[in-house]
């Protein structure tokens, strides 16, 4: 993935991450980008170059490649230009003469699209390209074409697999952002998360379903009604998530095999591999590999070993999944991470936490409402109910002197801060309501 700093802005990074897909590229890499005017960028060439003049554009390659195809950018390919700050290989700077892009965009069209280009032709430099020869000139035209043409594609994917399989985290490390909550409970996403991941012009629409199960309440049905959603056309792309830990299940066999008599392209991601060895994860992907190879009937894609704790593989599940992406347009705007209201997420966030600190103390009898968001105050006031089933729950969820409520609130806080990028006062009130899985209007409260 490409990272720009200086006068970076949100079209450079576009065509950055468009470049990426268009050589083949991998890992992590930083660019300083500066635009500047005639007298600087003489004065750059006069100190860099010994050149008294104006040129439109300058690269200074940090590292001495041959055009980079197919590299791999990371901490031990490239140990003495990783900047730990950025987490990121240093690939160098481009300076770009703005004077320059407007007179020659009389001749080559709007400006807007001239400073585009000039940015896409000092990356290529920078990348081993050059145009010394009439071939190297043919070859760099060629990608500054493939790049600057580029039109927007989409995919929609749903996530489905077992509670507890791993599904929320995969979604979480590919958006990058927390779009749906993650505890060690099973069945912790309730609702069909909408998290949405844009790079360059290729943007993939997740759809994190709740786990499958049997429903027995009608915020159970609600569940269930999400699964069946995603699964029934929404879906482009369908992804099943299993737990490595507990081996391949009948229940993992009958979910694929009822997936492949589907046209829906289908992949498995085998999660959790941090925590076994490969003796324990080769034997599982031996019981996979057959339906990879069917003679008859649709197979799965690729089978992808993941563990979202080391990164493992999550960079390969989402260039696989660009891959699949379709011409048509975003279908979300691209700095959009998802398409659920703040006032969710941050009743999400709640429940993560009182799911992790309450542990096996209550049953999943938890809902929390935001009753209240006041942006106007400093700090940013939120007010929301902790919802539980019985009496009894009440006192655990509050704790000794209010210390559980706190716990969760504190915590909760924090993640609310980051998402809202400032300070927040948060105001938790646990309520009773009884069977409130079963009544319609509370579960609107929460969200459902």
């Amino acid at each position: 993935m490409l990272k720009l700093t200086g006068d970076a802005s949100s079209a450079f990074l576009r065509l950055g991450n468009i470049a990426y897909d268009v050589l083949g590229l991998k890992g992590d890499v930083s660019v300083d980008v500066e635009i500047i005017d005639d007298a600087q960028m003489k004065e750059l060439n006069n100190d860099t170059r010994g050149v008294d003049k104006a040129t439109d554009v300058l690269s200074y390659p940090a590292l001495d490649i041959d055009t980079c195809s197919e590299l791999v950018f990371d901490r031990s390919s490239y140990p003495d230009d990783y900047d730990p700050m950025q987490k990121a290989v240093v690939l160098g700077e481009i300076a770009i003469n703005r004077d320059a892009a407007e007179r020659q965009a009389k001749e080559y069209g709007t400006g807007e699209r001239e400073i585009n280009y000039l940015f896409v032709h000092g990356l290529l430099h920078i990348l081993g390209y050059d145009h010394m020869t009439d071939a190297d000139k043919a070859r760099m035209r060629e990608k500054e074409e493939l790049i600057l043409g580029a039109k927007d594609k989409s995919v929609v994917v749903a996530v489905i697999g077992r509670p507890n399989a791993g599904k929320s985290s995969i979604v979480n490390a590919i958006v990058g952002e927390k779009v749906s909550i993650v505890s060690p409970k099973p069945q912790t996403t309730r609702d069909r998360i909408t998290g949405i991941c844009t790079e360059g012009n290729k943007q993939i629409v997740f759809l994190d379903t709740p786990g499958m199960f049997k429903p027995r309440t009608k915020l159970d049905e609600h569940m269930e009604k999400s699964v069946k959603s995603s699964l029934g056309g929404d879906a482009d792309v369908v992804v099943i998530v299993l737990d490595c830990t507990k081996g391949i299940t009948e229940d993992d066999k009958k979910l694929i095999a009822d997936r492949l008599s589907f046209k829906t392209p289908l992949y498995v991601v085998l999660n959790k591999t941090d925590l076994k060895g490969y003796a324990d994860i080769y034997p599982m992907l031996e019981i996979l590999s057959p339906y990879m190879q069917r003679k008859e009937g649709r197979t799965i894609k690729e089978v992808i070993p993941t563990s979202c704790k080391t990164g493992r593989n999550i960079e390969l599940l989402k260039t696989v999944l660009k891959s699949e992406c379709k011409d048509g347009g975003f279908l979300f705007p691209e700095d959009e991470y998802t398409d659920r209201p703040i006032k969710f997420i941050m009743g999400e966030i709640v429940r993560e936490k009182a799911l992790l600190f309450l542990q096996d103390e209550i049953p999943h009898g938890v809902g929390v409402a935001v009753m209240s968001v006041d942006e106007s105050a400093t700090p940013i006031r939120i007010s929301a109910d902790v919802i539980v089933d019985k009496k009894s729950h009440k006192q655990i969820v509050i704790g000794d002197d209010g210390a559980m409520i706190k716990r969760i609130g504190a915590a909760a806080r924090r993640d609310i801060e980051q998402l809202v990028d400032n300070k927040v006062f948060l105001e938790l009130f646990v309520k009773v309501r009884p069977g409130w899985r079963d009544k319609a209007s509370i579960m609107r409260d929460v969200g459902y």
